[in-house]
């Protein structure tokens, strides 16, 4: 067999396909989702393609009978209580300085149509590559996997950097975690400089670490350090290497306590077994430990899978369970049916008291459908322009309250 992901099992699963399919009469098309649900269920630790093909049934009847004993696999909350990964992702271990010639990007929201609701962000790639193991990761489709890139004479360079007009909002954890590396390269010292430049400019540092050192730099009041939350089992599961819950929200109060304004994002929520009750228990948490004055903003998002990552995961035979979901097509990505997605985000939502629902913080969905919007807050934005000003507005208005605090 030539598809791409046939080398990529085990040989027990190639001698069984091979076979299987000069039995059987199937297309290629069938036969490459065979192949790839192959790797999922051996991803998912339920062992062999073998025991989910009937080959009792008439020619006719195999691959549909196939495709719904999988589809109410995926269909069903993903459980996690039998499963424990045997790896651990390594660490990436070569660091290199880079002169990049682009620092400047943009979220990767779609650029055209009305398929989500984008809020501009603009992003900032000072490091690439992550030394975390997160299953579920895009940036491990992006570049080499074992070298950590820092772009050199970055104060220099972001000095003379001319923004885009309209630029407000700029984040630096799309090609890696904002916070892991600290202050280790300079990179943080670089920021700070810009920052204080661009008062107006929101710079965000999104993390899933539990670094706070960077804390005894002063950094000035526009640069936010901000958390990717998850429930305990996703964090114990699937985003290996990374600090558990509660060492992130104890660095997010150590920076609160410096007198930083902070962030969280729930993102990407899972739809697992017992979700209800451990995601329920983390808005608990932050509401027992935060003011909601605290925050700038609070997302919420869940899974999304390219085509190129998908390839990567299954490719990669890591024991994960992320895939075991229902992969609906939307907006050119993979991700939840609607109905799942609105069940997660109308939960967490709605498990905020009222009062954290009061202007701060700004609560949005991070690139996910329109039409999730008003079943989840009770209102939407008509186009990304409104939604954008609304975010800014409330992002500077919150950012100036805090330095009227501070003086």
């Amino acid at each position: 067999m030539e598809h791409p992901l046939f080398s990529a099992l085990p040989p027990e699963d190639q001698t069984y396909l091979n076979g299987l399919f000069e039995r059987k009469r199937f297309s290629y098309q069938e036969q490459r989702q065979i192949i790839e649900n192959a790797c999922d269920v051996r991803m998912w630790g339920k062992g062999s393609i073998r025991g989910w093909i009937d080959e009792g049934l008439s020619d006719r009847l195999i691959f549909p009978d196939h495709l719904e004993h999988m589809k109410e696999e995926r269909s069903m909350p993903t459980p996690y209580h039998d499963f424990m990964p045997d790896e651990r992702m390594p660490d990436k271990y070569k660091s290199l300085f880079v002169s990049s010639d682009t620092l400047m990007g943009r979220c990767p929201c779609p650029v055209e149509g009305e398929k989500t609701r984008c809020c501009n962000l603009k992003t900032l790639d000072v490091v690439q590559q992550c030394a975390f193991g997160c299953s579920y990761c895009s940036i491990q489709s992006f570049y080499n996997s074992h070298e950590i890139r820092v772009v050199e004479n970055l104060e220099q360079r972001l000095s003379s950097l001319q923004l885009e007009e309209g630029t407000w909002h700029i984040g630096t954890g799309q090609s890696s975690d904002s916070l892991l590396w600290g202050n280790d390269y300079g990179t943080l010292d670089a920021l700070a400089a810009f920052a204080r430049k661009h008062p107006n400019l929101i710079i965000e540092l999104k993390t899933k670490s539990k670094r706070t050192d960077y804390l005894d730099l002063d950094l000035p009041a526009n640069m936010v350090p901000t958390w990717s939350l998850n429930a305990e089992t996703i964090i114990a599961k699937e985003e290996h290497l990374t600090a558990s819950l509660g060492q992130r929200l104890d660095a997010a109060q150590r920076a609160r306590d410096k007198g930083l304004l902070i962030g969280f994002h729930l993102h990407p929520m899972v739809h697992f077994s017992g979700w209800e009750d451990e995601y329920g228990s983390l808005i608990d948490a932050i509401v027992s430990r935060f003011e909601p004055e605290d925050l700038m903003m609070f997302s919420l998002g869940t899974l999304t899978f390219t085509k190129a990552v998908l390839r990567e995961l299954r490719s990669s035979q890591r024991k994960t369970r992320i895939l075991d979901m229902d992969l609906t097509l939307t907006a050119g990505k993979y991700s939840y049916p609607l109905e799942t997605k609105q069940n997660l985000f109308g939960f967490a939502y709605d498990r905020f008291p009222t009062t954290w629902k009061q202007g701060s913080p700004f609560f949005y969905l991070c690139m996910e459908d329109p039409s999730l919007w008003e079943p989840t807050f009770g209102y939407s934005y008509p186009n990304d322009r409104t939604f954008e000003a609304a975010m800014r507005q409330s992002y500077l208005t919150n950012l100036e309250k805090r330095v009227q605090r501070q003086d």
